[in-house]
């Protein structure tokens, strides 16, 4: 049995031309890495690092990204990443 105590959804919305925000992924993650230390600048910094590992494996597109960390429902962080590929 796995213990999902830390299980997050992480969104990936991508600035449109138009300004708008569109949301190209989804993942879930089973990590306690937001809460090794309890200040924002940590969780910013560890939200960048995992999103960057992410769209790396996806194969996003180049563009200015909003990362949305979210866990049971209580947002946890957003971010926003500028993606060069």
């Amino acid at each position: 049995m796995t213990d999902t105590s830390y299980l997050h959804r992480i969104e990936y919305f991508r600035r449109q031309d138009n300004g708008s925000l569109v949301r190209e992924h989804v993942e879930t993650a089973d990590d306690h890495g937001w809460y090794i230390e309890r200040t924002a600048r940590w969780k910013d910094r560890y939200t960048r690092g995992c999103a960057e590992d992410f769209l790396a494996r996806a194969g996003a597109p180049r563009g200015v990204y909003s990362v949305a960390v979210w866990r049971g429902g209580t947002r946890v962080c957003t971010v926003g990443l500028h993606w060069t590929g």
